[in-house]
């Protein structure tokens, strides 16, 4: 028994210790995997600051929320989304995953961010540089500007107290179109890039040809006292060796970089006049719309004194040229309107020959989206 359980206590330890051994691995790998990242795509790093890491924290410091949404979304034939990898962050956290994000990205993945839920942030996408001089002379200083492209720009702007859904989605419909934004693109919680990260739309994308053998043996490499050709690590190369290495090089893929142009942080200065001159808006066009209703009410109600109509009077109104179809609409749209009970409908819809439909279940099917036309109708006009 003690031999077995000896055994026992020997499989465990050897298990575990193999266990060891894979996580050594595992963050051997990793950093592996840093070190070419930087001796690849980071040739000027000595040891200083991450520049992807800097812009980071500067973005979210700017924006100020507590909890982020950062999304890696990759693309499909034709640049359509294709998947979306969404994660919930804390600052920190958002901070410590930057090695996923790059992972993400420099396999084509785009990174975006947002603050969860509703917020005291408004993203106006795809503002020009003068309009970015505009936004700050008219007292709407952006908190965070990330320059996505050439030329292109996003601007977070802060507000001094949260903005609901309605609220947020119209503040930056009315900032984009009064900045030459997307409006399309404008609501309470529309994604923007993260600065740090290549903006990888193949619009931006760049294919740089290996260079002749000399230029890129002379960008590489210089020779030392002994005329050995020598890196800038100092490892020795034969020209032989060059030529092969020169010979195994393929084309260079880039796209630009995301960039954080500013990150004050501050609340935009007119910003409480702009939210308030929204909300009386959005106040002015709920009371028209409860005026129109009010009207259609009382439109419906001085119409249903009278004697209905059937669907007779329709089939030989002059207006519907004889159509079938139409005459079956405009009573379905008159009887919901007015109250009729949805069976009554359907039998004075099925009182003239529908075999032209196909047979009685194809017959049932065209007086039911029939119905269900008219009770969308009568609904959108009533403002539901």
């Amino acid at each position: 028994m003690g031999s077995a359980a000896n055994g026992q206590v020997r499989q465990v330890v050897r298990q575990r210790l193999e266990g060891l051994e894979e996580r050594q691995r595992d963050r051997q790998l990793r950093r592996e995997g840093w070190q070419e990242y930087y001796r690849i795509y980071n040739r000027v790093y000595r040891g200083g600051t991450d520049k992807t890491c800097e812009a980071v924290e500067r973005q979210l410091c700017a924006m100020g929320a507590e909890i982020f949404e950062v999304g890696a979304l990759r693309r499909g034939d034709g640049g359509q989304p294709y998947l979306m990898l969404l994660r919930t962050w804390e600052r920190k956290t958002v901070i410590a995953s930057i090695p996923w994000l790059r992972y993400q990205n420099w396999h084509a993945s785009h990174i975006y961010v947002r603050p969860k839920g509703e917020s005291n942030l408004t993203l106006i996408d795809d503002v020009k540089g003068e309009a970015v001089a505009q936004m700050r002379a008219e007292g709407i200083q952006p908190a965070a500007v990330v320059q996505t492209s050439p030329g292109n720009y996003q601007v977070w702007v802060k507000h001094a107290a949260r903005l609901d859904k309605e609220l947020g989605t119209a503040v930056a419909r009315e900032l984009a179109a009064r900045f030459g934004g997307d409006v399309k693109a404008a609501d309470w919680r529309h994604f923007g890039r993260l600065a740090g990260f290549r903006n990888t739309k193949e619009k931006y994308r760049q294919v740089l040809a290996v260079p002749d053998y000399d230029d890129w043996r002379g960008q590489d490499f210089h020779r030392d006292l002994e005329g050995q050709w020598v890196d800038r690590n100092g490892n020795v190369y034969t020209d032989a060796r060059l030529r092969e290495i020169h010979t195994n090089l393929s084309p260079t893929v880039r796209f630009p970089f995301v960039r954080l142009a500013e990150a004050s942080g501050a609340v935009a200065r007119e910003s409480e006049r702009l939210v308030a001159t929204v909300r009386a808006k959005l106040e002015q066009q709920r009371a028209d719309r409860a005026q129109v209703q009010a009207h259609f009410q009382t439109q419906v109600q001085r119409q249903s004194q009278g004697p209905l109509k059937g669907i007779e009077a329709f089939r030989a109104d002059p207006r519907y040229g004889g159509d079938g179809t139409r005459v079956d609409l405009a009573y379905a749209i008159y009887a919901v309107a007015h109250g009729v009970d949805l069976a009554s409908l359907k039998a004075a819809l099925r009182s003239r020959d529908l075999s032209h439909k196909g047979n009685p279940e194809r017959q049932s099917d065209y007086v039911e989206r029939t119905v269900k036309k008219a009770l969308a109708s009568v609904d959108q006009a009533r403002g539901r």
